[in-house]
């Protein structure tokens, strides 16, 4: 017994080595470019499948990308209001006008409720205690339900829903020892090499990494198993060319929105599309952009090229539009496009009553509408996340319809007339002249209320099109429509999920939906790799 027991620490040290280097032997390792909400999701993901080293690649200095922007929610279906899955997935085939991929659509649907239900568990650091909590409601334009989900304020407080997502996915991820974040690295081309089947496939990323004490940049191919593109869309680079001179590739499929404002970030740039042409991907509905009917006006730079988004929840609380003339003019909660459309419109109203808030403020031939919220949306929506955007200067608070009257430069029993109007077709539910069948609460008070007041602009907001993927998030060829083996995409980067026009609330759904897919197959195709 001497004898053996001199022996257990070199067998236990031989037995350690064995295991520990046949673990190494068998660790693969995937790349996802782009850290915003898609980007988390699919880290997750792939990082709970064994033996799967998973490393962020991000060109800015911080993760997040446009997913924090977000402030509509993030739509499930919803059985307290009597959604159903049929009735989710007509709204946003409807919505994408015949381009949408059904399949795609199918899976975003039925998978929503499990989205919210991993978000949730992901922000369970300790417990039995979720930091997560996605109980506002709202129902937004173009659906027939209320089934977009928000986060609450938090000790007066707004928690913005994009950003909390990120925050706790963030958070999920850096909880790994082994999860890896490279920030200022911007991806240059994909790496490939020919398989044992003679494909041409992913094997890596080179990288151009920028020291952002010196301004050294380096360049440096990471090797990878497999890759998975979430770069974001194309929306944040509006003008003729990006930074570096490129032609741009809104210039490209959508000139018709050149030079028009943004709500993107200037990193959205279409870097992903880009890096999947150049290896044979596929794109579709590349001059699908969606405008959104309302961005922000700053009366301190009315013209300013990059706007905040007026969330779609504030109409869907109950805010209506009106023009210069302080008519109505839309359904507000038709779909995005018709919205934007119809502002566009009314171009010549702006200055109708030059001494008005719109007329001193909006330069001439700049499309705008004042979107007007009474108390009761207000309070409905939350005071205190409103007071973010007056914090801005976004909005004007004004003392009952007079006092409306007064800012618009029109007559009070002109603006009474329009809201006892409205009022009345929301009390019988019955379609008015614009086709608007949901009122959420009155515009009318019988007691002193308040309204508040902002301009707003349509916007480049997001672009439908990008490279073709399939339903297991391969991306796809564009010769004969097959997965590239080893590349995988989830988000805006990719088309076909959205077609003409996207549903509020289905743009972070998808990097959810899509991000975990796209995640969970690489990592596993990983594996499949000797």
């Amino acid at each position: 017994m001497k004898i053996l027991s001199l022996f257990i620490p070199f067998i236990a040290y031989f037995v350690y080595n064995y295991i520990f280097l046949s673990n190494m032997a068998h660790q693969k390792t995937v790349v996802i470019v782009g850290g915003g909400l898609a980007g988390l999701s699919a880290a997750i993901e792939a990082h709970k499948v064994p033996n799967v080293n998973v490393i962020i690649v991000e060109k800015e200095k911080n993760i997040g990308g446009n997913s924090m922007k977000a402030t509509s929610g993030i739509n499930a279906i919803e059985p307290r209001d009597g959604d159903t899955r049929d009735d989710f997935i007509q709204d946003t085939l409807k919505s994408g006008a015949g381009i949408c991929r059904e399949e795609l659509v199918t899976k975003l649907v039925d998978e929503s409720r499990e989205a919210l239900d991993w978000l949730v568990a992901e922000s369970e650091f300790e417990e039995g205690k979720p930091t997560l909590d996605l109980s506002v409601l709202s129902r937004c334009g173009g659906h027939s339900h209320a089934r977009t989900h928000r986060c609450p304020s938090q000790n007066g407080r707004p928690v913005p829903v994009g950003w909390k997502l990120v925050d706790t996915l963030k958070k999920r991820f850096c909880s790994f020892s082994d999860g890896r974040v490279i920030t200022h690295a911007r991806v240059l081309r994909l790496l490939t090499s020919i398989n044992s089947k003679g494909e041409k496939s992913v094997t890596g990323v080179e990288v151009i990494k920028k020291n952002p004490e010196t301004g050294e940049e380096t360049r440096e191919e990471i090797t990878a198993d497999a890759v998975i593109l979430t770069s974001g869309g194309f929306g944040g680079q509006t003008g003729q060319y990006i930074p570096d001179g490129t032609p741009s590739l809104l210039g490209e499929f959508a000139p018709q929105l050149l030079n028009t404002a943004t709500t993107n970030g200037p990193w959205a740039s279409g870097d992903g599309v880009r890096l999947g042409l150049a290896v044979g991907a596929g794109i579709r509905d590349m001059d699908q952009v969606q405008v959104h009917p309302t961005g922000f006006i700053d009366p301190n730079g009315p013209t300013d090229p990059t706007k905040f988004l007026a969330p779609e929840a504030l109409r869907g609380h109950g805010g209506v539009l009106l023009n210069g003339e302080g008519h109505r003019f839309t359904d507000e909660l038709t779909l995005r496009d018709i919205v934007s459309s119809h502002i566009n419109k009314q171009l010549s109203t702006t200055h109708k009553h030059t001494n008005s808030f719109m007329g001193k403020t909006v330069p001439k031939k700049y499309a705008a509408a004042y979107l007007v919220l009474p108390q009761a949306t207000v309070e409905d929506y939350g005071e205190s996340t409103l007071g973010f955007y007056a914090s801005k200067g976004f909005f004007k608070k004004v003392d009952g319809i007079d006092g409306l009257a007064e800012l618009l430069e029109v007559d009070s029993s002109q603006l009474k007339n329009e809201f006892e109007e409205y009022d009345s077709f929301g009390s019988t539910n019955q379609p008015d002249q614009y086709g608007k069948t949901f009122y959420p609460c009155p515009l009318t008070s019988e007691k002193p209320s308040q309204y508040w007041v902002a301009l707003v602009t349509p916007v480049v907001h997001y672009t439908m099109g990008g490279l073709e993927m399939n339903s297991n998030a391969s991306i796809l060829t564009g010769e004969n429509g097959k997965a590239i083996p080893g590349l995988y995409g989830a988000g805006e980067v990719t088309g076909g999920v959205h077609g003409h026009n996207r549903l509020a609330g289905n743009s972070l759904l998808e990097c959810v939906v899509y991000g975990r897919t796209a995640g969970r197959n690489a990592a596993l195709y990983s594996q499949s790799e000797q």
